[in-house]
């Protein structure tokens, strides 16, 4: 809608200014002859020919009905000409990038969740995809404390993941004794002992563009909540698709009891 309006005030404005220093003129192969009208009046531009001859020149068509009779008419269309030529490039380029590009349209939970499954906890968050495929995904997870203005680490990993669909599930298990670390400081941040930052964030490719698609988003000990299992987005039909998807499950998650919350801490 800014290039259509911009286009609309270039028009205008350069048909107003042939209009008004009077610099073009009929051609006169291009005026039909009149017995009733003068040849004046068969040549004499008005502002709607001046509006034609302005669009004309904005796209270098050149029919030549209409031409410059002036030295500024001349100069007037030169630089018409030489705008239309950058305008024409730069909103063709903004028109495909936004053809071609995706929206946003991958998105996760609000919340990180500590789930309890399989007689494991894990730290668990859920990433959502309505527009095409991910493939290629490569994964990061940080965690860390900020102490005298100085951030430090606890833990950081990045690995593959499986293609993103609609539906992705990424978990860490916290019984994992190389993730200690990162249970300790969950259950210091869940006391309220310390500020626990987290991000989650991925890289991978549009399956169809091949364009590469970045994601990442920040939590902190207030994002924390305990939970077993999502509810679910989608139910599959006979032919293992998926169908009937309710997004407004995305965020739910049954409640975990309170004898495995207590269990976490320990």
């Amino acid at each position: 809608m800014i290039s259509l309006c911009i286009y609309v005030v270039f028009i205008m404005g350069f048909a107003w200014i042939y209009y008004k220093t009077g610099s073009i003129e009929m051609t006169p192969y291009a005026t039909p002859y009149s017995h009733t009208r003068s040849a004046y009046e068969l040549h004499k531009i008005n502002f709607e020919k001046s509006i034609y001859f302005s669009i004309v020149s904005f796209h270098t068509i050149g029919f030549g009905d209409i031409h410059p009779i002036t030295q500024i008419g001349r100069q007037i269309v030169m630089i018409q000409s030489t705008i239309s030529l950058f305008f024409t490039a730069i909103f063709s380029g903004f028109l495909v990038y936004f053809v071609i590009k995706r929206p946003r349209d991958v998105f996760t939970t609000n919340r990180v969740y500590i789930r309890h499954r399989n007689d494991h906890y894990v730290l668990s968050l859920r990433v959502g995809n309505k527009g095409r495929d991910i493939i290629d995904l490569k994964s990061k997870f940080e965690a860390w404390t900020i102490e005298h203005n100085t951030r430090i680490r606890i833990f950081r990993l990045e690995e593959e993941l499986p293609d993103l669909e609609k539906i992705l599930y990424y978990d860490l298990d916290l019984d994992d004794h190389e993730l200690a670390p990162l249970r300790h400081a969950l259950v210091d941040a869940l006391k309220k002992e310390t500020l626990l930052h987290m991000k989650f964030s991925f890289i991978g490719n549009d399956i169809k563009t091949g364009e590469q698609v970045a994601y990442a988003k920040y939590y902190d000990s207030g994002h924390l909540s305990f939970g077993k299992m999502f509810l679910n987005v989608y139910s599959w039909d006979p032919n293992g698709r998926r169908k009937n998807f309710h997004w407004g499950n995305f965020e739910r998650i049954e409640p975990m009891e309170p004898k495995l919350v207590e269990g976490f801490y320990r």
